[in-house]
């Protein structure tokens, strides 16, 4: 279990998020939704080692009772864009973070060239990421964070850049490899759809500072979901978010 404790992040002298916590459980997938600017990126940020310059924060981590000092090799960081290096081909691309966790160029092409064909990417490997759709370019990052094998993942609004149907295959299509590999994942996302159908448990975050005001577990599961149970939890979580909205 990943547990985050009292996180507080400033800005200057304003506080974005008040003392926040959570839990991340193995094989769930937690959404963090609320308004923007609530400081939910911020706090993926944070676990991730990459908060913005000009905010400082102060907090605990632990993964299994270990202490988690961010950056940590337990947690694998998709930001909002895809951030593929143009220069480099989607293989290489797709190997980089296994090179800087140290294995040689040879050995993380290794590692990630079998999994094309399953990332719905085979025959890509060799092209640069301008050569690609824009659903094509989201593999291959999910690829670059998925193959580093982190018991976490912390996943930034990687469906926004999207149109509404690759958004969609896309959400399936990411919970088969998490089904294939089940990992901790926490998803920030602005789209109550989103949420609703993809996690076992939805934190909503308040504004003016951040924090969490909500915790609803989604215990059915996903095939079983009806549209007619979704749309109740989705209108739920609309009242709360007007509620919280300065």
């Amino acid at each position: 279990m990943l547990r985050l404790e009292d996180l507080t992040i400033r800005a200057a002298d304003r506080l974005l998020v008040e003392p926040t916590s959570l839990t991340l459980v193995p094989g769930q997938v937690t959404c963090l939704i609320g308004p923007s600017g609530c400081g939910k990126s911020s706090v993926l940020k944070w676990l991730a080692g990459v908060l913005a310059p000009g905010l400082t924060a102060e907090g605990r981590a632990e993964v299994e009772r270990t202490p988690l000092v961010p950056p940590s090799p337990a947690l694998a960081y998709q930001p909002q864009q895809d951030t593929l290096f143009p220069w480099l081909t989607v293989a290489e691309n797709a190997a980089l973070g296994l090179e800087l966790s140290g294995l040689s160029r040879r050995a993380a092409q290794a590692r990630v060239r079998p999994l094309f064909d399953r990332f719905g990417l085979a025959g890509c490997e060799d092209r640069f990421p301008r050569e690609l759709s824009g659903g094509m370019r989201q593999r291959a990052a999910f690829l670059r964070t998925i193959v580093l094998d982190a018991p976490y993942l912390l996943l930034d609004e990687p469906f926004s850049a999207l149109d509404a149907v690759t958004r969609l295959r896309l959400q399936d299509w990411l919970l088969a490899r998490l089904a294939e590999r089940p990992r901790g994942v926490l998803l920030v996302t602005h789209d109550l759809y989103e949420a609703t159908q993809m996690a076992n448990r939805i934190l909503v975050m308040a504004a003016c500072p951040g924090r969490i005001v909500a915790d609803i577990s989604l215990t059915t599961p996903r095939p079983a979901r009806s549209e007619a149970a979704l749309a109740g939890v989705r209108a739920d979580l609309r009242s709360l978010l007007m509620e919280e909205t300065p």
